[in-house]
């Protein structure tokens, strides 16, 4: 009898000693200069961070400033530095990307001129440990004739971060194959090599297509033809600096919708949604979206298919539509994909009875899906998340969710239930999420803010995450450690 009741002891000792706990810390609020100011976290450490802000690209041809500002551990705001991003005449660029790597960021930017006849990208490099911002450096650059027809560039970022690509589509040209050119440099802004190309499809003002970055140099752009009909195909196309590979990517049975590359155990892979091509692609009349139906795992390095499974007859998939790629996580020989419906639309604001000519815009995130493949391939298990919900013009910053790797659990953060929430799947012990305490108000009572879902940065080596979170117009800072 002693014996037994040791047991349950020493099982209840352990069980609670493997319980964790998170706890917040929230600094002192602060609003926003503008309702398109948008904010995001740089630099973690234990010893505090450094926030980005700056106007989300709206309408402004003459001035478009960066801010950095530097928190201390207690979230104090500190040393302050601001810039420009560059002209082009009178024309300032258009904020890109934003590559954090050791203790520098990477601003790319575009712009173009008429007048001038340039299509630019621009580099400026912010050092966190000087505080200072180098002079602009033109990347990349192709002629133009006209806005119209002006061609347009994507960037993609390599996941080992040691290098990046920027692709540019040429301006349209009537009667004539499309033409692209490609530069991959170094993260000290080195380039490594340039391409340029005429492929076998016509040129146009738009393309539907994905660009990626293996670590290895090699490009590769997703491109599909003839979107939204039954006769959708998709081509994979590998750049090298050299050499252009066509691989035939969609098959019967097979259409990828959404996808991202990582890195498996060195193994490249694209991993995302597809389609199965038995039904429209979009519903005639419906703001429904693009149907989706199941998750897919394929082997960049053989060019092989080696998951592919659709959606279970025990989950409620009617919502499973026009699906985006949120996060994807990998931890030994799991990968964690969560995917999310994601749709945008627009309409006049109403002022009492009356239309106003003003816009509202309305960004719907869910329902959403949590996939776990192994690296062969095989389906582990599919876990619904969360219902769809609709944010309104600026609100949008509440809306999605972020996952991270957290004392060997998958952690999601969103909000979920109206206010922020840490949910846990996949080899979490018992949690326990002290969800942060603000008085929103000068006079008023306590409560629990919504999270910015993409603001969430973990800090490497340390049991600590910085967020920010958001209740009327204050915003805070806040740290949880466990």
């Amino acid at each position: 009898m002693k014996s037994i009741v040791f047991t349950l002891i020493s099982c209840l000792t352990l069980s609670i000693g493997f319980a964790q706990v998170f706890n917040t810390q929230s600094s002192s609020y602060f609003e926003k200069e503008s309702e398109k100011d948008t904010y995001s976290i740089h630099f973690p450490s234990a010893y505090g961070f450094t926030v980005l802000h700056h106007l989300d690209n709206v309408m402004m041809d003459n001035n478009k400033s960066m801010v950095l500002t530097k928190y201390d551990q207690s979230m104090k705001d500190g040393e302050k530095i601001s810039f420009n991003l560059p002209k082009l005449g009178l024309r300032a660029s258009d904020l890109e990307e934003v590559i954090e790597v050791g203790d520098q960021l990477i601003f790319l930017s575009t712009v173009m001129h008429k007048k001038q006849a340039k299509h630019n990208v621009n580099a400026q490099v912010y050092s966190n440990k000087s505080s200072s911002v180098s002079e602009n450096k033109i990347l990349a650059s192709f002629p133009i004739k006209k806005y119209s027809k002006s061609g347009f560039y994507s960037i993609a970022i390599s996941s080992d971060k040691t290098k990046f690509a920027i692709v540019a589509n040429m301006p349209f040209v009537k009667k004539t194959k499309e033409k692209v050119m490609i530069w991959v440099y170094d993260m000290q802004l080195n380039l490594l090599w340039e391409q340029s190309e005429t492929l076998p499809f016509d040129s146009s003002r738009s393309y539907d297509e994905d660009v990626f970055l293996q670590n290895s140099g090699v490009v590769l752009i997703n491109k599909t033809i003839d979107a939204s009909k039954k006769r959708r195909a998709n081509k994979l196309l590998a750049f090298n600096g050299e050499n252009l590979e066509t691989i035939d990517f969609s098959k019967d049975g097979f259409l990828p919708m959404e996808l991202q590359l990582i890195n498996v155990n060195g193994t490249p892979m694209l991993t995302g949604f597809f389609w199965n091509g038995k039904s429209s692609v979009i519903r005639i009349n419906s703001k429904e979206g693009s149907d989706n139906d199941g998750a897919f795992l394929y082997d960049v390095n053989t060019n092989t298919l080696i998951g592919i499974h659709e959606w279970s007859d025990t989950l409620d998939k009617s919502d499973l539509k026009s699906l985006k790629v949120v996060d994807v996580e990998v931890k030994g020989d799991d990968i964690y994909l969560i995917g999310e419906k994601y749709l945008y639309d627009h309409e006049f604001r109403k002022t009492g009875n009356k239309m106003s000519t003003e816009l509202d815009y309305l960004y719907t995130y869910g329902s959403s899906i949590l996939v776990n493949f192994d690296s062969k391939g095989s389906l582990k298990g599919f876990t619904p998340l969360f219902k769809s919900k609709q944010y309104k013009n600026g609100a949008k910053e509440q809306g999605s969710m972020t996952a991270l790797i957290l004392e060997n659990g998958l952690r999601v953060f969103s909000n979920n239930d109206n206010y922020i929430t840490m949910s846990s799947f996949y080899g979490g012990n018992d949690v326990t999420f002290n969800r942060p305490s603000i008085i929103p108000f000068d006079h008023g009572t306590s409560t629990t803010p919504l999270i910015l879902p993409r603001s969430v940065k973990a800090v490497d080596d340390y049991a600590m995450v910085y967020y920010i979170t958001n209740y009327g117009d204050r915003y805070w800072f806040n740290k949880m450690t466990w």
